[in-house]
């Protein structure tokens, strides 16, 4: 289940991410090869052809290419998740990837973090055009995520991640956009019903609209 578990986060990334590479979807279809039998068939017949016919290269028709693969990639796996005539792919259990749902005032909560996470990207001068693109990319997905009945916890988790990533690449402080989506994470985790029985850590203090990109 280990594989399939990774099928869905990969899947979710490349539709997150949108203009993904081919060492991205190698890394599915790998993954899908081995584990063919437990996956919807058409999700399998899509890889399989896209394996064949990657749409490579740096045009605008095959970035478009990329965009209508990921997108048809996710809707078959949500497409599956209702259907009971599914294979042995469990989408909706939740063990196996937790899920967060989130009311009213957390929702808003969220998507003004994220107002002021993009907020200080684009204000911040040290990135570099792809760090700055995946983490816009990353607060998309974040958001998207929000907005669904059952939202991927991991995906606010890879988000953490990025953050922290390009901390140690530019060396530099960015410890406003690391506390927004510190609380963003802990606002998801606390609407899991994984851990309802494990203690949440000391609660995130709230913090205002950033007036400067790079100071508190």
């Amino acid at each position: 289940m280990v594989a399939i578990q990774r099928i869905i986060e990969v899947t979710q990334e490349i539709d997150t991410k949108g203009n993904f590479s081919r060492a991205d979807f190698d890394e599915l279809a790998m993954l899908v090869e081995h584990s063919a039998s437990q996956l919807p068939k058409r999700f399998v017949k899509i890889v399989e052809e896209s394996d064949r016919k990657f749409p490579s290269g740096p045009t605008r028709e095959a970035y478009n290419g990329r965009i209508e693969l990921a997108e048809r990639l996710r809707k078959v796996l949500n497409v599956a998740k209702e259907l009971p005539s599914s294979p042995q792919l469990e989408l909706d259990d939740d063990a196996l990837l937790p899920t967060f749902s989130l009311e009213k005032n957390d929702k808003s909560r969220v998507l003004e973090l994220c107002a002021q996470m993009r907020k200080i990207v684009l204000g911040t001068e040290i990135f570099d055009q792809p760090h700055r693109r995946r983490l816009l990319n990353r607060i998309a997905g974040i958001e998207y995520q929000v907005e669904q009945p059952k939202g991927l916890l991991d995906v606010l988790r890879a988000g953490v991640s990025d953050v922290g990533e390009t901390l140690g690449k530019f060396g530099t402080d960015i410890e406003p956009l690391t506390k927004r989506m510190n609380e963003v994470t802990q606002i998801a985790r606390s609407n899991s019903k994984e851990y309802d029985k494990i203690p949440s850590p000391e609660e995130v203090k709230r913090l205002p609209a950033p007036e400067n990109p790079t100071k508190e």
